[in-house]
């Protein structure tokens, strides 16, 4: 099963062992020295190296992470090999014009045999970096790995990883990740929804991304009938990301630092959101999401209020609740604002905005704007109820 990563292993230390031999220690000693500085510089650099990468185009902050610490590496790496090959020429010139034959021969068996052993100490840490890209890369590809329609690469690097945890290499690795618990938990979210189509309705309702339903991009993303068929089917992540409409999301480069502000860096919560429904951050504050109005239960209400109503005041309830606020949702933001939507009435008259403000044990005071002026109502939430009155009349919403 693992054999895949025993064969690159084996090449690595081969290739890397021959030219050792034939390099020397003179010049493979300065490329075991550069990589050992090059590994630890890597990260640290990267932050100059970005700006030079924004020079030609490149500004998404996700490739900018992956590709910058991989150029500083690169570029550390061949400035040890340039000055390995002024050295060894120097060295070379000594024992080759000013040492006696005897010490040039002694020197040469040394160099070389030395160089196979430095070598292979360059081949370790080469495997090492290998795994290193194939746990990073791998821990979202083994979760986004769909079927033998992946590409060839994503096929490679998940069978790679997969290997790494059969022989429990990534234990082996795991010291040397330089990612972050950002990353995880945002290849897992990731992950979440491209193989749970479902989760969008879910991710809809988290309060940071509130607002994201009521955006252009979302709105047609949600009502592509043809591409959300595709989705459920399960296509490739290649398929996937190649769609216009996720072209346009993943290459929305303020989309992607908006939504890491609005969350502060923190994607457990989101997580957890998506796996169980519940939000440790945000479920004590129960009035936040979104609200639909509910008839009968607004209609039980009202009688429960007035056990003795007639049947033409039943007739003028049924009248204002199934009127105006027929499909009627209510929506509650993280920033204290309330928007209510009322489908039936036109133009501009069918959305209000307004504010909440938590008054304790359950209770909310809902501003709601009325033409000119603002009016306040006390909402109180029961389990998966909001009721607030709307002139004489209670309204029941839910979620």
């Amino acid at each position: 099963r693992a054999m895949i990563l025993w064969i690159v292993a084996l090449l690595v230390f081969l290739s890397l062992g021959t030219a050792g031999f034939y390099q020397g220690a003179v010049r493979v000693g300065c490329s075991f020295l550069g990589l050992l500085v090059a590994t630890a510089l890597a990260m640290p650099l990267s932050a100059v190296v970005k700006p030079l990468l924004k020079i030609f185009g490149l500004e998404h902050p996700v490739p900018l992470g992956l590709i910058a610490p991989f150029v500083a590496f690169v570029v550390v790496v061949i400035a040890f090999k340039a000055a390995s090959i002024g050295l060894h020429r120097k060295v070379d010139g000594y024992y080759k014009y000013k040492a006696s034959d005897t010490v040039r021969l002694l020197f040469e068996r040394l160099n070389s045999r030395l160089g196979l052993c430095l070598g292979l100490c360059n081949g370790f840490i080469y495997v090492i970096l290998i795994c290193v890209g194939v746990y990073v890369v791998g821990y979202f590809s083994v979760q986004a790995a769909t079927s033998d329609k992946d590409a060839f690469v994503m096929k490679v690097v998940t069978r790679l990883a997969e290997d790494m945890k059969a022989t429990r290499m990534d234990k082996a690795v795991a010291g040397f990740i330089p990612a972050k618990d950002i990353y995880y938990d945002g290849s897992d979210v990731l992950a979440l929804i491209f193989r749970n189509p479902i989760l969008q309705n879910r991710l809809t309702e988290y309060p940071v991304f509130l607002t994201y339903a009521e955006q252009t991009e979302f709105k047609q993303l949600g009502g592509d009938q043809k591409f959300q068929g595709e989705w459920v089917t399960g296509p490739s992540l290649t398929e996937f990301t190649a769609h216009e409409h996720m072209k346009e999301l993943i290459g929305n480069r303020d989309l992607f630092t908006n939504t890491l502000a609005r969350l502060g860096g923190d994607l457990k919560d989101l997580k957890d959101y998506l796996e169980t429904g519940k939000s440790a951050k945000y479920d004590e504050e129960k009035i936040l999401g979104r609200w639909s109005f509910h008839y009968n239960q607004s209609m039980s209400v009202n009688r429960k209020k007035k056990p003795n109503m007639t049947l033409n005041e039943a007739k003028q309830i049924r009248a204002f609740l199934g009127g105006i606020f027929r499909n009627a949702t209510l929506t509650a933001f993280l920033d204290s604002t309330v928007k209510l939507k009322l489908p039936s009435l036109p133009g501009e008259r069918s959305t209000t905005s307004g504010s909440w403000k938590n008054v304790g044990t359950g209770t909310y005071t809902l501003s709601i704007a009325e033409g000119d002026k603002s009016v306040d109502v006390d909402a109180v939430i029961d389990g998966n109820r909001l009721v607030f009155s709307r002139g004489p009349y209670s309204l029941v919403f839910e979620r």
